[in-house]
């Protein structure tokens, strides 16, 4: 998945004689990074054929990285007066994208080096490359060698990190995709066959949400999981199940989408088997990234995340997006997700060690996960299922997992539920099942230092303890990111029921249908449902919660005892060598986080509290014409809200209560105006755009002769507003008597100097648009017979000395898209 720590010995340099020869850049050039070393027990094999296929993707460096951070900070942090003031995906590349100029010069020295890029992506923050690995060596001045790996597996490495030309070093992060030497983890679990669970009895509560059919009943009752209904009601969401709209009928996170990455194909067979028992219909997409993840029914883990999202959310739509596990694989996935805004959520199983993934690929996926941020995205992803050790087993040292350890995703861990009894809350431990099975993920990054959310947390809370350190991310102060954030169930004893493999075409000796499984795979996705249905819920008023951390916290700081399930007994030092790191205990710990969710209460906290207010974009007004703008702001608590504004141009006001804007501009310009909105409790929203006051266009210098001789000529010139975009479009309605033919065009559009422009023309019977190849602040448009035709009746006037004014309709389309109709009366002649 991405550069690997340097374990074991070194490839000696003789070794590297058998990789491919690698050309000496032309111009002057910096090599970005370091190369990857060989794991433990590696060699080398020989070089790759020069013609092996490769997908590299290149990731530029925002265009302003520290203004970024803190914008995706202030907008998911209650109290912060951008709280839930979201942007789109085009603000976002306005404002944080590579900027054009740098985009064009990391595409112009790709393809000095030989290189083909493809489109830059939707955030302006990657550029695919599929190449050869002889081109990639010769671009990259690097070489490559095929590894066979402990594992069997062999794999591609390049021996020296990848050189860029100077003048394009500093725009981009990282070269993602010259090894395959790591893969990411399906953080999946089954119980190992010695510690199968006892067949136990758990009554089925009902809770408003779907009911499973006799078939997954029985068989969790055999295996001692838990169906989704049970799941439901020990995480208290019944609540947001009867939160529905006025029908009284529960939404079920309705207009909600969750996105689900995945690096493994699944049958749609098993989805359709599990929605068939649930009597659920859930739409479920898929999108295919660098050609997807293959044909099959994978291990089990994208049924496990695909079902557990329908079996608590089920009107939520569903986008799975499956991407190849290996190179840049996981990293395009996760921008083809966020890059498209395709969903409000997203859920990730996926994941390998710190050291594993390299910071260079966790720098890159950070501003991705900014971005997410930025635009009201929640991320939640599994803490991984190998305790306090994730890189196990080579080597069993203190380690936490990518991307749950990111400080802008929320890292699910996981833990294991006792009986249950007549719909009562279920008490849970740590999830520790041993080497054998796993454990709950967690512990201190190594790259990353604690953010405010964590070490601003209240005292009482424990996130900052004993075992907290600033040691591991080398912090200049303070301490590092801990993880997990929350929780829930992860043992597979008492797992998830899910469909998988009913055709039993996964291979020897796997089960077949209704399976009990478990690992912190399942605690994401069953987050990701609660953030769905709260997003959905009436108490957050379509105001999506976006990276949950701060509100998460915030929620512990006031309400702990009502919102979480606190997990206080156990340990994840799964293999026993770490002194019981890290031990459960009040509050926040790193094996369960903040706990397990009472998702009804919890809901409600983080709901509480915060202003919708959405921008309403850039707008334009011409000079001395009535506005009329409504702000639409909305308290999640139904509390009434008043309106102030800064910096509205000259001639408006805002009216405090009901947030509309109105007046007669009377000032040429354009300001930046702030709408700031805050209601009784001093919660406060705001938000801010720009406001152009124009002219508008004008036409002139209209003439329609020869009308008498039967050829009409038509002309007339439109010139652009002051402060207002250029011309880009000309649509022009003829008066009666006028018609335009079908014959061969007669149409002549000038520039202010005379300079012809290139235009494209749609014609009806007396219409005629004019789109302009480009744009131009004043044209001149003529208009000759044969193409201009007048009627009988209009030209018998006129040999009758009886000359009549017509009128000339002509809408005019700027840059900007805003339309202006105008309209004049001109003599025939």
């Amino acid at each position: 998945m991405g550069p690997i720590s340097r374990v074991g010995a070194l490839i000696s340099a003789c070794a590297l004689a058998v990789a491919l020869a690698a050309a000496s850049p032309a111009e002057a050039a910096v090599r970005l990074g370091a190369a990857p070393a060989a794991p433990a027990g590696a060699r080398i094999v020989g070089p790759p054929v020069a013609a092996t296929p490769m997908h590299v993707t290149v990731t530029l460096q925002p265009r302003d990285p520290a203004g970024l951070a803190a914008f995706a900070t202030a907008v998911s942090t209650p109290g912060s007066p951008l709280y839930r003031d979201y942007i789109t995906t085009a603000e976002f590349v306005q404002r944080f994208g590579a900027a054009p100029d740098q985009v064009q010069a990391v595409e112009s020295s790709l393809r000095a080096h030989g290189l083909h890029p493809g489109p830059v992506s939707a955030n302006s923050l990657s550029i695919p490359v599929a190449a050869t690995a002889g081109e990639l060596s010769q671009a990259f001045s690097t070489s490559f060698s095929r590894i066979a790996l402990s594992s069997g597996r062999t794999a591609i490495v390049n021996q020296q990190a990848p050189s860029l030309d100077t003048g394009i070093a500093s725009d981009v992060q990282t070269v993602l995709g010259l090894d395959t030497l790591t893969a990411a983890k399906p953080l999946l679990a089954r119980a190992h066959a010695a510690s199968a669970p006892a067949p136990r009895l758990r009554p089925h509560v009902v809770t408003g949400g779907p009911q499973p059919c006799p078939a997954a009943t029985s068989a969790a009752t055999s295996q001692g999981g838990l169906t989704d209904d049970q799941i439901a009601s020990a995480y208290g969401l019944s609540g947001l199940y009867e939160s529905g709209g006025a029908s009284g009928a529960p939404d079920e996170a309705a207009g909600q989408t969750v996105a689900i990455l995945e690096l493994e194909p699944y049958d749609p067979g098993d989805i359709a088997a599990y929605e068939q028992c649930y009597g659920v219909n859930a739409l479920v997409g898929n999108v295919a990234v660098d050609g997807g993840a293959g044909t099959g029914a994978g291990s089990g883990e994208a049924a496990l995340d695909i079902e557990n999202v329908i079996g608590l959310a089920p009107q939520a739509k569903i986008s799975v997006y499956e991407g190849p596990n290996q190179g840049s694989g996981p990293y395009d996935t996760f921008s083809a997700i966020i890059g498209a805004h395709a969903a409000q959520v997203l859920s990730a199983s996926w994941g390998q060690c710190e050291p594993l993934d390299g910071f260079s690929q966790a720098s890159a996926e950070n501003t991705l996960f900014q971005e997410a941020a930025a635009e009201g995205m929640t991320i939640l992803s599994a803490s991984g299922d190998d305790g306090s050790e994730d890189c196990y087993p080579v080597p069993p040292t203190l380690q936490v997992d990518d991307p749950a350890s990111q400080p802008f995703v929320t890292g699910v861990g996981g833990t294991s539920l006792s009986e249950n009894s007549g719909g009562a809350r279920l008490s849970e431990t740590v999830w520790n099942d041993g080497p054998a099975v796993g454990a709950s993920g967690g512990g201190v990054s190594t790259f990353w230092a604690m953010p405010t959310y964590q070490s601003g947390a209240p005292s009482f809370l424990h996130v900052i303890n004993a075992n907290s350190s600033g040691t591991q991310c080398a912090a200049a102060s303070g301490d590092c990111r801990e993880v997990p954030d929350v929780s829930a169930d992860g043992d597979p004893a008492t797992g998830y029921m899910i469909y998988w493999n009913g055709s039993n075409t996964a291979g020897p000796g796997e089960p077949v249908g209704w399976q009990a499984v478990g690992g912190t795979s399942g605690a994401a996705p069953a987050w990701a449902a609660m953030i769905a249905l709260t997003n959905a819920s009436a108490r957050c008023a379509g105001a999506p919660i976006g990276f949950a951390n701060p509100a998460l916290y915030h929620a512990a700081a006031t309400a702990y005892s009502t919102d979480f399930n606190d997990v206080t007994s156990g340990n994840n030092d799964m293999t026993g060598l770490n002194s019981g790191m890290y031990p459960a205990g009040s509050g926040f710990d790193m094996a369960t986080g903040l706990g397990s969710p009472n998702g009804s209460a919890l809901a409600g906290t983080l709901c509480t509290d915060a202003i919708s207010l959405p921008n309403p974009g850039a707008q334009r007004s011409t000079l001395n014409t009535t506005v009329s703008l409504k702000i639409q702001a909305l308290d999640t608590r139904g509390a009434s809200v008043s309106y102030t504004a800064t910096g509205l141009p000259r001639g408006l006001s805002i009216n405090t209560s009901t947030g509309k804007i109105t007046g007669r501009p009377n000032r040429l310009g354009t300001s930046t105006v702030t709408i700031t909105v805050s209601d009784p409790g001093g919660t406060i929203a705001q938000t801010t755009f720009l406001w152009t006051v124009q002219t508008a266009p004008k036409l002139s210098r209209m003439s329609l002769s020869s009308v008498r001789a039967a050829r009409p000529k038509l002309a007339f010139t439109v010139t652009a507003g002051k402060e207002a975009p250029a011309l880009k479009s000309i649509s022009i309605t003829l008066p009666r008597g006028l018609h335009f033919t079908k014959s061969r065009a007669t149409i002549t559009v000038t520039a202010k100097n005379g300079r012809r422009l290139r235009f494209t023309v749609g014609i009806q019977h007396a219409a005629l648009a004019l789109k302009l190849a480009g744009t131009a602040e004043q044209v001149r448009v003529t208009i000759s017979s044969p193409r201009l035709a007048a009627s009988d009746s209009l030209t018998a006037e006129l040999v009758r000395h009886k000359p009549t004014r017509v009128t000339l309709t002509v809408r005019v389309t700027d840059a900007g898209k805003r339309t202006t109709r105008l309209s004049a009366k001109v003599k025939p002649s």
